[in-house]
C-alpha cells in the first residue's frame, strides 16, 4: 500500500518552510519563531501564537559572518543572516532558549539589529535533575508568561492545560509513528519521516496531529512488510535542517530506521509530568526529557542511551551528523562513539554545515559505509 497521499500534506509544508506561517500571519494570527525545542511551545500556543521553529536556510551567510566569530556554527550563522536580510517579516516574536554561548550571542545581535521584532530569552537550567532546577524554571516560565501577556493579554491556566494536552497527544502519536517506521522502513522511508518531523515544527500542532493520526491509520491498514535486505541505519546528531542528508543516505542503499536528532525523535522524548500549576507541569516535563548535549542530567549516559536506541530499532550501524563547531554535540560524540565501539556497532561521523547541501565527498563516504554494512551482513 502506497502511503504517499498521506505524506503529501507534510511535503507541501516542507516544500516552502515558512509559507504556512506567512499565510497564518496574513489571516491575522500572531507567529512566534523559536530556535530550540526547549522553548516552551505550549505557553506560546496557549497565548494564541503559532509557534514556528526557525531552521535557517541554504545559502551564504555574508552578513552574519561580519558579526559572528568564525568558529560559530553554521546553524547560528544561517538563522542570523536570514534575520538580517529581513526574510521573516511575519514574525511578531522570536524566542531563544539559552542553550550555548553562540545562540546567546545570536539573540543579542538579533535584538540589536532587528528592532521590529520582540526578542525573548528563556533561561533553562543547565543541570536538569533537581528540585531547585524545577523551581527555577517554573519561575522563569512565569516571567515569560507575564511578558507574553503584555503582548497578547491574559493567558489563563485553562488555555495552558489545553495546550499541554494537545502537545502530549502529539508526542504520543509521533512516538507511535516512529515505532511503525522502525518496523517497516520500506513503507515509510527515513526521508519521508523527516518531512513529517520538520512539518511538525512549521504547522499548527493540532492540524499536524490530525495528519499524523491519518498516516498511522493508513500505516496500520497497510500491514507489515517483508524486509528488503538493505542495511538498517540509525542517524544521530544535533540539527538536520533539511531532508537532503537523509535522502542521500538512503540513495546509497540503506534504510534510515531511527534517529536521535534535535529536529527528530528527541523532540518527542518527553516524560509526561504533572505539577501543582500548569507552568510547573511544563517545567517538569521539559527538565525530565531526554536532554540535548547542552544540558546535564546525572542519570543520562549519552553512549549507553544511544546503544539502547540503536538496538531497539534493530539498526546495524550509526551515522553521525556532527555540525561543525557545535561544541556540546562534540563533547557527547566521544562517549557515544566509545559506547558504540564497545557494543560492536559500526559508526560513521560526517562533519556537516547546516546552510549547505551535502557535498559529494559525504555521499561517497556514506556509500562506502553502506557497502561495508552490506558486506558484514553477508553470510
Amino acid at each position: 500500500m502506497d502511503l504517499s497521499q498521506w505524506i503529501a500534506p507534510f511535503e507541501k509544508v516542507t516544500g516552502d518552510y515558512y509559507a504556512y506561517a506567512r499565510e497564518a500571519a496574513e489571516r491575522g494570527r500572531k507567529v512566534a519563531g523559536y530556535m530550540c525545542s526547549y522553548a516552551p511551545q505550549e505557553l506560546l500556543y496557549a497565548a494564541g501564537y503559532l509557534p514556528v521553529r526557525i531552521l535557517g536556510r541554504i545559502g551564504e551567510t555574508n552578513r552574519a559572518d561580519e558579526l559572528l566569530q568564525a568558529f560559530s556554527c553554521s546553524f547560528a550563522r544561517s538563522v542570523l543572516d536570514s534575520a538580517l536580510e529581513g526574510e521573516w517579516p511575519f514574525l511578531s516574536l522570536v524566542m531563544f532558549s539559552h542553550t550555548c554561548d553562540t545562540m546567546q550571542n545570536v539573540a543579542d545581535l538579533w535584538r540589536a539589529h532587528t528592532p521590529g521584532t520582540e526578542v525573548m530569552i528563556v533561561s533553562v537550567p543547565s543541570r536538569t535533575d533537581s528540585e531547585a532546577a524545577v523551581r527555577y524554571y517554573t519561575a522563569e516560565l512565569e516571567r515569560i508568561r507575564k511578558a507574553l501577556e503584555k503582548q497578547c493579554g491574559p493567558i489563563p491556566d485553562e488555555k495552558i492545560n489545553e495546550a499541554l494536552s494537545l502537545y502530549r497527544e502529539h508526542r504520543e502519536a509521533m512516538r507511535e509513528l516512529y515505532g511503525l517506521h522502525a518496523a517497516n522502513p520500506g513503507r515509510l522511508t527515513g526521508a519521508q519521516m523527516m518531512h513529517v518531523n520538520l512539518a511538525a515544527f512549521l504547522m499548527d500542532r493540532a492540524e499536524h496531529l490530525e495528519g499524523v493520526r491519518n498516516l498511522i491509520a493508513a500505516f496500520n491498514a497497510a500491514g507489515a512488510q517483508e524486509p528488503d535486505g538493505r542495511p538498517r541505519v540509525f542517524v544521530a546528531g544535533s540539527m538536520c535542517r533539511h531532508t537532503a542528508f537523509i535522502e542521500f543516505m538512503e540513495a546509497a542503499g540503506c534504510r534510515v530506521v531511527g534517529d536521535d536528532l534535535c529536529v527528530g525523535s528527541r523532540s518527542y522524548a518527553f516524560a509526561d509530568a504533572d505539577g501543582d500549576t500548569p507552568l510547573e507541569a511544563i517545567a517538569r516535563a521539559y527538565l525530565a526529557r531526554t536532554p540535548c548535549p547542552a544540558f546535564h542530567h546525572s542519570t543520562r549516559q549519552p553512549g549507553d542511551a544511544l546503544v539502547e536506541a540503536v538496538r531497539r530499532d534493530k539498526a546495524q550501524g550509526v551515522i553521525f551528523l556532527l555540525t561543525s563547531f557545535c561544541d556540546p554535540a562534540a563533547f557527547d560524540h566521544v562517549p557515544m562513539t566509545q559506547a558504540l565501539e564497545k557494543a560492536g556497532i559500526p559508526a560513521l561521523t560526517l562533519s556537516v554545515e547546516q546552510h549547505r547541501e551535502p557535498p559529494e565527498q559525504l555521499r561517497t563516504r556514506v556509500a562506502a559505509f553502506v557497502e561495508m554494512l552490506q558486506g558484514s551482513a553477508t553470510p
